[in-house]
């Protein structure tokens, strides 16, 4: 996300070159931090300590989106795997669709129109245990829920069935974007970090800061109606069942090719017969190891798409995708800017071989990153644009790759983004 201003920015460098000359002095830890060097859990190089380890977990998601009411009806199978040394008698999960419950206590505004009865959760089994959901313990957007047992080196499946109407206004991360374009993140239960600083992370969420979340796989299938195309987290397993064949011929050159292709076009969106015959569709995607999972979907927005190399040594590819409402004339470059900015990052700066094998752009009403895909709003001048782009995009590495808890260290993935796109912006438009 944009925010960090640039004099808040310098100040940081600054405060780091400083104290960069007093290296060799040993500055005081913090209390809990002390403790996992004491345990083996961190090291004084910066590297994880001996003793290192991070929960994980396998998500099913089954997801039904109803654009007409904004309705989400979805189920969840979760494999959650404890690599901790500690028992866990009991399981947190973040419901962050309750940011917009009446009642959920927030630092963003919420339009009155958009103040629901949050997520409702309808079904909820943990191993052998079946919850009674009219007695579950939400507080705000965390929910515990006692268990049986689950032991070092264990797994516990849980089930969850639910549903809650995604906002049309208060666009916070997340919402409606139009008629017929929808930005649809933070929209299932999942297992809050169980790390080995502070164990649970009990931290609400109240709308401006960020997130901490587990590395997991996803399985997702996503459907809506016809007529709608879905841009998401991961791979797209099911080209053939949900797009027509010039289509999926198109993304399949796309991908082997460094010039802009046009995947859907004003006059394909004239025309129609994008998607295959059907009064819905159920999109699949696939993705592995990465802390979050969002689609977007719009009825009405062109897509365009280059790839690159981005590491030479295997010849690996990255697809990079622009997907946008095409009244918005400045999002047509977006695509370049989305495409160097990868070509910069694999080759430059930081010269790290991107890790995904796509990103999309997504034309919404926000400024926020995710694994894979970015939500950005469109802006008046290039310059912007520029910047913007390079900047979500740059989070893959801060915090996606790195596993930054952005919760606490917010500071610390925006710093790194903010002087990334002031670096690597001049390279895409030397003006």
């Amino acid at each position: 996300m944009t925010f960090y201003p640039k004099k808040s920015l310098l100040f940081c460098i600054s405060i780091i070159i400083y104290y960069s000359s007093y290296a060799q002095v040993n500055l005081n830890k913090p209390v809990n931090i002390s403790k996992a060097y004491a345990r083996g859990t961190r090291s004084d190089t910066g590297k994880p300590g001996p003793k290192y380890w991070q929960n994980t977990a396998s998500y099913q998601l089954k997801i039904n989106f109803n654009p007409q009411s904004r309705l989400i009806n979805g189920t969840v199978e979760v494999d959650y795997v404890n690599n901790s040394p500690d028992t866990l008698n009991e399981l947190w999960f973040k419901l962050y669709p309750n940011l917009y419950k009446k009642g959920t206590p927030r630092e963003m505004n919420v339009l009155p129109d958009d103040l629901n009865n949050g997520m409702q959760i309808s079904r909820l089994v943990i191993g052998r245990q079946v919850a009674d959901v009219t007695k579950l313990a939400v507080k705000g957007t965390n929910l515990t829920v006692p268990t049986e047992a689950v032991l070092p080196g264990k797994t516990v499946h849980c089930s969850i069935t639910y549903n809650y109407t995604l906002n049309k206004t208060s666009h916070i991360r997340t919402g409606q974007v139009d008629e017929g374009s929808y930005f649809v993140a933070y929209f299932f239960p999942r297992i809050a970090v169980f790390d080995d600083i502070d164990g649970w992370n009990k931290y609400p969420y109240l709308g401006s800061q960020e997130f901490y979340n587990d590395f997991c796989h996803f399985s997702a299938e996503v459907t809506v109606p016809d007529g709608y195309v879905v841009w998401a987290t991961g791979n797209l397993q099911n080209t053939a069942e949900v797009l027509n064949g010039r289509y999926i011929q198109r993304l399949e050159q796309a991908a082997k090719r460094d010039s802009v292709t046009d995947i859907i076009t004003d006059t394909d969106l004239k025309t129609g017969h994008i998607t295959t015959p059907g009064a819905s569709h159920t999109w699949k995607f696939e993705a592995d190891s990465v802390t979050d999972f969002v689609f977007a979907t719009s009825n009405h927005y062109i897509w365009k798409v280059a790839s690159l190399v981005v590491d030479p040594k295997t010849g690996r590819r990255t697809r990079v995708d622009a997907a946008f409402n095409p009244q918005h004339k400045s999002f047509y470059n977006v695509i370049n800017y989305a495409r160097k900015t990868v070509e910069v990052m694999s080759y430059t700066l930081p010269r790290w071989p991107f890790p995904y094998p796509h990103e999309t752009v997504f034309d919404g009403l926000d400024q926020m990153e995710y694994p894979m895909m970015v939500n950005d709003n469109p802006l008046e001048n290039a310059a912007e644009d520029i910047e913007l782009t390079d900047h979500e995009i740059f989070h893959t590495m801060f915090p996606f790759y790195m596993g930054i808890n952005e919760t606490k260290y917010g500071w610390m993935d925006e710093g790194w983004a903010t002087l990334a796109e002031w670096l690597i912006s001049p390279m895409i438009d030397p003006k």
